[in-house]
């Protein structure tokens, strides 16, 4: 098989991860991980949570706690050195809460590492990470 089909069903599974996440939907989220101890995942502002049982519970949690959630993927960058491959992006997100309230926008850098089994490529590990951009400088420079 080529690179690029390769590559092209890595980035296909990345975006199944995120449609399933933008349906709100556990069974379609759960059929993207490899659900074993390997698994691992760390949320944005969270803490690493590690194996099946405690990523599957934070998804769970994140899914019932979400009333509207859209991602916008930049800059996608796949890698593969099989029997893995990841996908580093930029997620421009767009969400709001269970209770309906204001939309919030934010920009988190993610790194999803699949591995390949006999069903295809499976989510290993999520690991996202707010950015954090500078402030510009007022004229003057002062404090």
């Amino acid at each position: 098989m080529s690179p690029e089909v390769v590559k092209a069903q890595v980035l296909e599974a990345n975006r199944r991860f995120y449609d399933a996440f933008e349906r709100l939907d556990l069974e379609a989220m759960e059929a993207c991980w490899e659900a074993s101890d390997r698994a691992a995942c760390l949320h944005p502002g969270g803490p690493w949570l590690r194996g099946w049982e405690s990523v599957a519970a934070s998804w769970q949690a994140i899914l019932a706690n979400t009333s509207y959630i859209e991602f916008e993927i930049a800059e996608p960058l796949v890698e593969v050195s099989d029997p893995l491959a990841w996908v580093t992006c930029v997620e421009r997100i767009t969400s709001a809460g269970a209770a309906g309230g204001p939309s919030t926008v934010a920009e988190v850098a993610a790194t999803n590492l699949f591995v390949l089994d006999a069903s295809g490529w499976r989510l290993l590990l999520h690991h996202a990470s707010p950015i954090i951009r500078s402030a510009p400088m007022e004229a003057g420079g002062g404090s």
